[in-house]
């Protein structure tokens, strides 16, 4: 979600107030998910997690200076499968298999650790490294259909490192995180739910992929929009949670004093005493 320059016209929607950027993970579903982008004022970017200079590309992207909210979009049959096994089996040098691992790495800590929100939607197959790009987003709209979510690593003998390891325990509760984590299950999306994998289904079980897509757009918009309004606080929150920080409470008190913030509260005293009814005497 791209904030407008000053310079430029503020474009004509629902939302005028900011510019929309979907990211779309399968490059093979791009026109048709470019037709949903556009019905919701929103420029849909190709991304392959088996070209990684396609993942390069999105990494330079992530410029918080630009692009103030982030929302990951798959198609209504793949989120994205991870990367491409045949391209690492052709790998003959380690450094190829190296470039391709320590990219993908790279876009998982690039997504973690952008500063506004990144919001996914899961709404087709997110295996492996995918399900890793969806766990490394900052909330995860699910829909029901026959779509598996889930981590294979260990089923093909694949290390899954530190850094990626706490991606997973960032979302999954301890309770879940060994099973999730070890036993390569694929869950549905309702036990995606249950496991933590997913945040919240839209719709029901009788809804449509396309009306639930369109919806969890909407509401995905309305989630990255009440983060970037909430301004420097989110941000300092979101790097407190990823890195478990000391907090300057100075920090705390200076914001108290901002314009902003004191505009902010004295909005909400207002409509809370609006409201207030005070009892009548007996």
């Amino acid at each position: 979600i791209r904030l407008p320059p000053r310079s430029t016209p503020k474009p004509s929607s629902a939302a005028s107030d900011v510019y929309k950027r979907q990211i779309v993970t399968s490059r093979y579903f791009l026109q048709p998910l470019e037709k949903v982008a556009k019905q919701h004022g929103v420029r849909a970017i190709a991304v392959d997690l088996s070209d990684f200079q396609k993942e390069l590309d999105i990494i330079k992207e992530l410029n918080y200076n630009e692009c103030k909210a982030v929302i990951i979009l798959g198609n209504e049959k793949v989120f994205s499968a991870g990367l491409n096994l045949k391209d690492l089996m052709s790998a003959k040098e380690t450094s190829e298999v190296s470039l391709i691992f320590g990219t993908l790495r790279d876009l998982l800590t690039a997504c973690r650790e952008f500063p506004g929100p990144v919001i996914s939607i899961i709404g087709g197959h997110a295996i492996a490294g995918g399900c890793l790009l969806a766990l490394a987003s900052d909330y995860r709209y699910g829909m029901h259909g026959t779509h598996r979510m889930g981590l294979n690593e260990m089923a093909i003998g694949i290390d899954l490192p530190p850094d990626m390891l706490s991606i997973i325990s960032h979302s999954i509760g301890r309770e879940n995180l060994f099973e999730v984590a070890t036993q390569c299950r694929m869950y549905t999306p309702s036990q995606a739910e249950k496991k933590g994998l997913i945040n919240e289904i839209i719709g029901h079980r009788l809804t449509g992929k396309k009306k639930a897509t369109s919806q969890a757009l909407e509401e995905a918009k309305k989630l990255a929009k009440f983060y970037i309004d909430a301004g420097k606080p989110f941000v300092r929150l979101k790097q407190s949670l990823m890195h478990d920080t000391n907090f300057d409470y100075q920090v705390l008190i200076d914001n108290w004093f901002n314009a902003d913030t004191q505009a902010k509260v004295k909005s909400v005293v207002s409509v809370s005493y609006t409201h207030l009814t005070l009892p009548t005497k007996a």
